[in-house]
C-alpha cells in the first residue's frame, strides 16, 4: 500500500473518533491526539491528527509549528533511509529552529543528527583517501570561516526560511546549482547556468555564478535559492535569489510567468523587509536601510499599494471593515515595461497594477515616486472601444493616458488603516 493511501486511511479512522465533538473539542482533542502519536514515534497519524486540528482553528500558531516541524521530520526520515545525509540534517535543523512547537520534535531531530552524523562517518571508512579528505575538509573549514558565505551561514538561513514559511503561510523549498525548481516551465537556477535564459536585473543582463563562499570572478554570487512554486497557485509563484553581490548582501525575486526573445528573467531587489533584514544580519551586512518604516521609507510592497488603494477608492475606517467581509480580493503586479494595449506605446517608467478581483473593484496603475507619492496612470481595465485597434488612434489614446497622469499624496493615509487591507492583497512585490 503507498503512503498516499495509507495517509488516507488514517485520515479516515482518525475522522471517525473524533467527529462527534463539537469546534473546540475537536481541536483539544486532535491536538491532544497528535501529541500522543508524536510519543508513541506514529508521525503520519500526528500529521493527520495536526490536519484536523488546523480544520478546527486554521490560524492556531501552534498547531501551523506542529504541522511544519512534522513536515520536516517525516522528510528528515526520508531522506535518512534513502542515505540523502545533508538533504535529512538540512530538514532536522529546520525541525530544531521553529519555536513555540513539539519540543518533543526537537528532541528527537537533535538524536537522528547525533545518529546521521555517525553513520555518514561510517558511510566514509572506506574511502582509502579518507584522511587526506579530512584534512583537506578541515582546513576548507577554516578557510570559509574567513569568508563572506560558509556552511553555519547556510544553517542559519535554513532556519530563518522556516520561519520566514510559516509567518507567511507559504511553503519555500531550498534549491541549489543542481536542483532546480520548475518556474512556469524554466528550471531555475538550472537553465541560467546552462546558458538557456540569462538573469536580468532592471531590464540589463548580467552573469551569475553559483558560489560556496560568496567570492568568485563574478559581481554576482548566487549562494541560496528559495522557492515557493511548488505549492502556490498560478501567478502566486516566488523564486528568491540571495546573492552576493561586489561583497554585499542582496536578496532578488522574479514571479516572470512569460517569455520573451532575448530568454531573460527578470529579476528585481525584493522590498520584503523581513527577508533582506534577515539575510542581511546572517551574512553580516549593514541592515540599517532595510529596517526603516515604511512609513518614511515609501518602499514599492504591500503597505504602499494598500494605501493607493485606500486614495483612490475613498476608503474609511468603516468601509475597509465591509470590503474585508466581502469576497473581493486584490492583486499586485509589477512591470518595468507596460505597453498599453497593442499600441506599441509605453508608460514611461516601471509601474504596478493593483487589480481587484472581481474587475470590477478597480484596477490602478501607478509608479511609486518613493517620496510619499505616487504617478497614476489611468490605463483601461477594459478596450472596448474599437479605436484602440485603429493603428493611428490607438496611438494617440494611448499618448493621451500618458498625459493625462496625475500625482496622487498619500501621505496622509495612516498605516493602522492600510495594514487592514494588507490580507486581502495577494502576492509580494
Amino acid at each position: 500500500m503507498n503512503k498516499k493511501w495509507k495517509k488516507i486511511l488514517l485520515l479516515c479512522g482518525m475522522l471517525v473518533s473524533v467527529t462527534a465533538c463539537g469546534k473546540s473539542d475537536n481541536f483539544d482533542q486532535s491536538m491532544q491526539k497528535t501529541k500522543e502519536a508524536i510519543v508513541e514515534k506514529k508521525f503520519e497519524q500526528a500529521e493527520g491528527f495536526v490536519e484536523m486540528a488546523l480544520e478546527s482553528k486554521p490560524k492556531d500558531e501552534e498547531a501551523k509549528n506542529y504541522q511544519s516541524q512534522l513536515k520536516r521530520y517525516i522528510n528528515a526520515l526520508d531522506k535518512k533511509e534513502k542515505k540523502k545525509y545533508d538533504e535529512a540534517k538540512a530538514s532536522l535543523d529546520a525541525v530544531i529552529k521553529i519555536e513555540h512547537g513539539s519540543d518533543k520534535l526537537v528532541e528527537y531531530a537533535k538524536k537522528e543528527k547525533t545518529e546521521i552524523s555517525q553513520m555518514k562517518k561510517e558511510a566514509e571508512k572506506d574511502d582509502s583517501k579518507k584522511e587526506e579528505k579530512t584534512t583537506e575538509s578541515s582546513d576548507k573549514k577554516e578557510a570559509a570561516s574567513n569568508t563572506v558565505w560558509n556552511d553555519s551561514k547556510r544553517d542559519s538561513l535554513r532556519g530563518f526560511m522556516a520561519q520566514f514559511s510559516n509567518k507567511m503561510g507559504q511553503d519555500y523549498k531550498e534549491y541549489s546549482k543542481t536542483s532546480s525548481v520548475d518556474l512556469y516551465g524554466v528550471n531555475v537556477p538550472g537553465d541560467i547556468f546552462s546558458g538557456e535564459w540569462t538573469m536580468a536585473i532592471n531590464n540589463q543582463p548580467v552573469q551569475v555564478e553559483w558560489s560556496e563562499t560568496g567570492e568568485g570572478s563574478s559581481p554576482y554570487q548566487l549562494v541560496a535559492v528559495y522557492s515557493d512554486a511548488d505549492t502556490q497557485p498560478y501567478l502566486q509563484k516566488h523564486v528568491y535569489f540571495f546573492i552576493i553581490e561586489n561583497g554585499k548582501p542582496k536578496v532578488y525575486v522574479t514571479q516572470q510567468n512569460q517569455g520573451n526573445n532575448e530568454n531573460y528573467l527578470h529579476f528585481s531587489e525584493t522590498q520584503n523587509t523581513d527577508i533582506k533584514a534577515g539575510f542581511s544580519q546572517i551574512v553580516g551586512g549593514d541592515v540599517a536601510q532595510s529596517t526603516q518604516s515604511t512609513s518614511t521609507s515609501y518602499e514599492n510592497n504591500k503597505l504602499l499599494a494598500a494605501k493607493v488603494l485606500i486614495k483612490m477608492t475613498n476608503l474609511t475606517e468603516s468601509n475597509v471593515s465591509s470590503l474585508l467581509n466581502s469576497t473581493t480580493t486584490y492583486s499586485l503586479y509589477p512591470n518595468k515595461s507596460l505597453q498599453i494595449w497593442e499600441t506599441g506605446v509605453y508608460l514611461p517608467e516601471d509601474v504596478t497594477v493593483i487589480s481587484g478581483n472581481p474587475l470590477a473593484a478597480g484596477m490602478f496603475t501607478y509608479h511609486n515616486n518613493e517620496d510619499g507619492t505616487v504617478t497614476l496612470y489611468p490605463v483601461p481595465s477594459h478596450y472596448q472601444d474599437k479605436e484602440w485597434d485603429d493603428p493611428v488612434k490607438g496611438k494617440e489614446l494611448a499618448n493621451k493616458v500618458i498625459s493625462d497622469a496625475s500625482v496622487i499624496n498619500i501621505k496622509d493615509v495612516s498605516d493602522d488603516l492600510a495594514n487592514k487591507l494588507i490580507p486581502i492583497i495577494e502576492n509580494d512585490i
